[in-house]
């Protein structure tokens, strides 16, 4: 691909890169590598590691998320499941199943690289997610950097400032330490603060970090790109948090500051690293069952299993 991958980059967007939202058009679709039969290929290699399938409910303040796999069926089949069902298939790290993906990973940051001086970024994933039509994801947050990138179909991407009333810095404390899934505490009059995007393919959609976010599809099969990058103050972001989170909830403090400058941000670095490799955190982190398997036989494309811990 000869293009960048970004169409309409301005000079005056590097400013408030990650400070603010940004809307913008992209080029993705020109790769190719998000048509339903390349994306059919990927699921057929996508090994059960890369992937979550889930299934949802309806009601936004009561989330019901159920956990399923993918047994048998080829990529084909899943996505055609997908689109006559209530599913979310979400291929995490697809750069480490192709090395196509990796290049295209890697152009992209570059480019956000060169536009934005100082914007040096690490750790960076894509996945592709392929969700059925009506579908939602509940209100959550993420703990890296976070875009959104649409392909196929159209969605509406509710996005709400970081920070109180919006979520809690014990609710991203949990996020953080495992606690709990992505989801956190919601109620409808959140979304007179939101802003919301009609995302249609050839858009993509940035926002500062932990900012929480929901998701409603439209009438359609939606094809979506996430990519995810960590930079120095993203790292330091998470090593605070950890390490208030474990302060609070061991030794039972409180008044604890998130500021990632300051002569505390080295000690509570150093605990999140010890206690992360010594995984004492372990017993108390969610644990998922998966409780379904799609299933292209079925009505929703999906039959109920017994339940085993992932």
């Amino acid at each position: 691909m000869e293009n960048s991958v970004i169409a309409d980059w301005e000079p005056r967007y590097a400013e408030n890169f990650s400070k603010e939202n940004l809307l913008l058009h992209h080029r993705l679709n020109e790769t190719g590598l998000f048509t339903r039969e390349a994306l059919a290929e990927l699921i057929d290699k996508c090994p059960a590691q890369n992937y979550n399938l889930n299934t949802m409910g309806y009601d936004h303040e009561n989330p019901q998320w159920r956990e399923g796999i993918v047994r048998g069926v080829s990529g084909k089949d899943v996505i055609s499941s997908i689109e006559r069902g209530r599913m979310w298939l979400n291929m995490r790290a697809v750069e480490s199943v192709d090395i196509r993906y990796k290049h295209l990973l890697d152009k992209l940051f570059s480019e956000f690289e060169s536009n934005v001086p100082g914007f040096d970024s690490f750790k960076t994933k894509m996945g592709i997610l392929v969700s059925s039509p009506l579908v939602q994801v509940f209100y959550h947050a993420d703990i890296p950097g976070q875009s959104l990138w649409q392909l196929e179909g159209e969605k509406r991407v509710y996005v709400y400032p970081a920070g109180e009333p919006y979520m809690s810095q014990k609710s991203l404390e949990g996020i953080i330490l495992g606690e709990t899934e992505e989801e956190i505490p919601y109620h409808s009059k959140l979304d007179e603060g939101a802003t919301v995007y009609e995302l249609e393919p050839g858009e993509m959609v940035h926002w500062p970090l932990n900012c929480p976010h929901r998701v409603e599809n439209m009438d359609c099969l939606n094809i979506s790109v996430t990519t995810e990058h960590y930079t120095s103050d993203i790292r330091k972001s998470f090593a605070v948090n950890y390490a208030n989170g474990v302060l609070r909830r061991v030794f039972g403090m409180n008044n604890l500051a998130p500021s990632i400058n300051g002569p505390m941000v080295y000690p509570k670095a150093a605990l999140a690293l010890v206690w992360r490799k010594l995984n004492l955190n372990k017993s108390k982190q969610v644990k998922r069952m998966i409780d379904f398997t799609l299933d292209p036989n079925a009505d929703n494309g999906i039959a109920d299993i017994s339940a085993y811990a992932k």
